[in-house]
Parts: structure tokens; C-alpha cells; sequence
């Protein structure tokens, strides 16, 4: 940190310092650091803005790890736009929800659901400076599809009341009495708060997720209190750690009991083979069309940032150039 500061950059180890690095004209160059590995989820991050107190030594999951005051992705996008487009010459920025892939991982379906939220703010972020910037392309892809997340179906229960079923637990009360499908499942009550995000996960009548790439999980459909533990992000505190679930059989062998087998061994779901979708915005976008390999997308982006991006041939036969003019 101190031989960036030398060569100039501007330091922010939080959100309230990296919104006072980029007020004004704002930094020329920055370094943004806001955790000692991973960063918190944003249903975490989330939470710890609104006070709520569910980390398990009596703050928020956020307070637990040291953390209280990280920014959210698609406030470190905006940063970094502010920082990068004074850049004569332009620039190449990558964004990536990290968490959307581990969240999966772990089959804890309110946190990677709440990561896509964000992810998708981000895309917004950069849609925005795009349409401002009429030579900026912008991607939007992944590396690969984790888990074989679906949608299965409604809950047919209150939330209240699925609450109650997992009392009981057992198939016959978790999974016969609560997966509804097709005309049997309930219209999901979610509510967006003025922040963007669910003003709560646990709802009547929610979405239920399944995967079809898990390991073995217990499943209650209901939000986990806390992420996994996770090996690259130390908590502040050694207490707490107790409280922070090592694997989902652990997390989840309380509550419930309904025993989803899993097509995979091992405690953690699985990366897939299933295509992926790819978006493409801006000048260059029709080079990004049809079913391509992940390769090629490398190739085309480095023909964009470079010499600009070429589309595919036209009904004439003819190539459509598609110049990124500002380089």
C-alpha cells in the first residue's frame, strides 16, 4: 500500500473514504482494499446497513468479520469509471461479481440471488457511462455456470407457516406440503426497498431454488442467518467462528431435515457445462453474436480495445466495421 501511495495513488480502505476519494475531481489514480480477502455478500452488506443484527456475536454478519463499511459493487464500478475515464487514451475495465459463483457453491440460494442483484447494478453502471460514451463497448458474460441453479417452483405456504412446517420436518411436510408447481404455486410477495434490494428474503409464497449439480444439502427454504465460513476471509474475531458453519450439511442439519440428495459428492455443488449467455452493448456489440467459444470472446475483446471490432458479414457478404474510436 505505501508503494502504490508513493506512486500516486489514492488509498480507500472504505466505502466512506472511496466515495471522499472519487467527490470533486477526484483522484487521478486509486486503490481500493476493503477486506483481507473475499468481501462480504451483498445480502450481508445489506443487512449491516440496515442494522440488522443477525451475525451471531450480537452485531452484524459484516460487524463479525471487521468489515462494517464496504461498498457495494456496483458503487466500487462507479469509482472506478470516475477514476478511468480520464484516460486520453482510454481504458479496459473488468467488473466481476465474484461472490454470484461461491454463493452457488455453498447452495445458499438468498446470497447468490442477492450477488446477482448487485451484479446486475453494476451492468447498469456501465450502461450508463456507455450510453454517455458513444465508443464504449461493454460485455457482459461469465466464465461458467455453477450448480445447475432453477427455478422449481412457488412455496404454496405463508412464510409463517413454512416456518411451522419445518417444525415438523421431513419430505412430507417440506417438500409435499410446500413445492408448489405449475398452477399450485403461490405468487412470491417480494418487496424492493428504496435501496434496490428485498425488503426481506423470507416472504409468503417465495421462489424455491433448486440445483442440479448439488452435493447433499438439508433443505428448510429458508434464508441462512449466516454465510459459510470461508477459508479465504479471516474473521476479526476468533469467537464468532462458531457461529459460521463450515460446510451446507453442517449449516443446514438442524433445521429441517428434508434431505435433498445430491448428484454430486463431496459438501460443495459443482461447476456445469451448460452455455452460458453473453451480452454485448456499444460499438463492436455484433461481433459478440450466436454460440461462441470462451475462447474467441478473449480474441474479440482484445480486436475492440485495440483496433476496434469487427461484425460479422453482412447479407451482402461484406464485413460491417464497428470502430471503437477513442484508444
Amino acid at each position: 500500500m505505501q508503494e502504490f501511495q508513493g506512486a500516486g495513488y489514492r488509498y480507500a480502505p472504505t466505502k466512506t473514504e472511496l466515495e471522499a476519494a472519487t467527490a470533486g475531481a477526484g483522484a487521478d489514480k486509486l486503490l481500493g482494499l476493503f477486506a483481507f480477502s473475499n468481501m462480504n455478500v451483498a445480502l450481508d452488506k445489506i443487512d449491516g446497513r440496515r442494522g440488522a443484527k443477525k451475525g451471531l456475536a450480537g452485531g452484524s454478519v459484516v460487524d463479525d468479520y471487521g468489515f462494517p463499511d464496504q461498498p457495494m459493487l456496483d458503487e466500487m464500478a462507479k469509482a472506478a469509471i470516475a477514476t478511468l475515464k480520464k484516460q486520453s487514451k482510454g481504458f479496459v475495465l473488468m467488473i466481476e461479481g465474484a461472490s454470484i459463483d461461491k454463493q452457488a457453491h455453498n447452495m445458499d440460494s438468498e446470497r447468490w440471488m442477492l450477488d446477482t442483484i448487485e451484479f446486475d447494478r453494476a451492468v447498469q453502471v456501465a450502461q450508463d457511462f456507455a450510453r454517455e460514451n458513444g465508443d464504449t463497448l461493454v460485455i457482459v458474460t461469465a466464465d461458467h455456470e455453477c450448480s445447475g441453479a432453477a427455478l422449481i417452483g412457488g412455496s404454496m405456504l405463508t412464510d409463517q407457516a413454512l416456518l411451522d412446517a419445518a417444525t415438523k420436518k421431513g419430505a412430507a411436510n417440506l417438500r409435499d406440503k410446500v413445492v408448489g408447481v405449475y398452477e399450485k404455486a403461490g405468487f412470491p410477495r417480494y418487496r424492493i426497498a428504496a435501496d434496490g434490494y428485498p425488503e426481506a428474503t423470507d416472504i409468503d409464497y417465495r421462489l424455491l431454488v433448486g440445483y442440479g449439480a448439488n452435493a447433499d444439502r438439508y433443505e428448510d427454504w429458508r434464508t441462512n442467518a449466516t454465510p459459510l465460513r470461508d477459508s479465504q476471509q479471516p474473521l476479526a474475531k476468533a469467537e464468532p467462528l462458531k457461529w459460521y458453519p463450515a460446510n451446507a450439511a453442517e449449516r443446514d442439519d438442524a433445521t429441517g431435515e428434508f434431505l435433498v440428495t445430491g448428484q454430486v459428492p463431496g459438501e460443495q455443488a459443482v461447476h456445469t457445462a451448460t452455455d452460458i449467455p453473453l451480452s454485448a452493448f456499444g460499438p463492436g456489440a455484433l461481433a459478440f453474436t450466436g454460440v461462441i467459444d470462451n475462447t474467441d470472446v478473449f480474441f474479440k475483446l482484445a480486436q475492440a480495445a485495440v483496433k476496434g471490432a469487427t461484425a460479422p458479414a453482412d447479407a451482402t457478404g461484406a464485413k460491417r466495421p464497428a470502430k471503437v474510436t477513442k484508444q
